[in-house]
């Protein structure tokens, strides 16, 4: 297998012990612009989320850090401080590769700064570490749900390797990490009110964003408007990868008052992946 990168430190799939991996990510020019099997809509669907996830990493980071001094328990703190890193790591790579995007004459440094606008200027300063708290542990349920629908109707496979590499390894720390904005917002303030409207501003984020940033580049696209697009859009939502009909259940589920963050089928799918890329980094 074709890869674009070199991991620079290996560690197991371990809920239990959330460690950064340093993967070095080298991206090239010479990526094709519609990477995922020739769709604008599906490549441009998952660019969008990535579009978005360097400020996003960045706030989460801000946020988490201004949070260590409260937290009493050190194994809490510890796994808090590797979700951090992994964090971080995603958003340099996810950053990386938006440089691509650039070079290859796509435009969206206003909405960059629109977002970084909105978390740093909005969420921070005026709504408080409490809420932005509660909407990073909605924003990590529902990433983690989107995770692991690309990984069981294998959306990736489809997609150029080089590009197939960054988004398995950011799903496997998606997965991995997946509860801990929850029980750090649970251990600061266990109301159930502060994380249904975290759960709401999530999700309007990662909807909001997506959709946007997924509109902004498709219409880039010389005769984007086309049967062919509609097709794709209907597969990538409806039919082929089911996106909407996957979602809806376990994104409601989070609202439930005795909603616990676990998921065994996600977690095996994650730790199974992990092993395979582990096998790919050492060769």
């Amino acid at each position: 297998m074709k890869t674009n990168f070199e991991a620079l430190t290996l560690k197991p799939f371990n809920p239990q012990k959330i460690q950064a991996r340093n993967i070095n990510f080298k991206f090239s020019t010479e990526i094709p612009r519609h990477w995922h099997d020739n769709s604008l809509t599906t490549t441009h669907f998952i660019n969008a989320i990535g579009l978005f996830l360097p400020s996003f990493e960045s706030f989460m980071v801000r946020v988490l850090k201004s949070q260590l001094g409260n937290i009493k328990d050190s194994k809490l703190e510890n796994q808090i401080c590797g979700f951090i890193g992994q964090e971080a790591n995603h958003g340099k790579a996810h950053h990386k590769y938006n440089q691509i995007l650039q070079n290859q004459g796509y435009k969206f440094e206003t909405w960059l700064k629109t977002m970084d606008f909105i978390l740093a200027e909005i969420m921070e300063k005026r709504l408080g570490s409490k809420i932005c708290l509660a909407t990073i542990a909605g924003f990590e349920h529902l990433t983690t749900l989107l995770a692991g629908i690309i990984l069981k109707v294998k959306m990736l496979e489809s997609a150029d390797s080089r590009i197939r590499s960054l988004w398995e390894w950011h799903a496997v720390e998606e997965i991995e990490h997946s509860s801990l904005a929850l029980i750090l917002l649970q251990e600061t303030d266990n109301s159930y009110w502060l994380r249904a409207v975290g759960g709401l501003l999530g999700a309007g984020l990662v909807i909001g964003f997506t959709t946007l940033g997924m509109l902004l580049l498709v219409i880039q696209e010389p005769g984007f408007f086309s049967c062919k697009t509609l097709t794709d859009l209907k597969q990538l939502l409806f039919t082929k990868y089911k996106i909407l009909p996957y979602s809806w259940k376990p994104i409601l589920e989070y609202f439930k008052f005795n909603f616990t963050p676990c998921n065994e089928d996600i977690l095996l799918l994650a730790e199974n992946l992990s092993l395979s890329l582990s096998q790919t980094w050492v060769n």
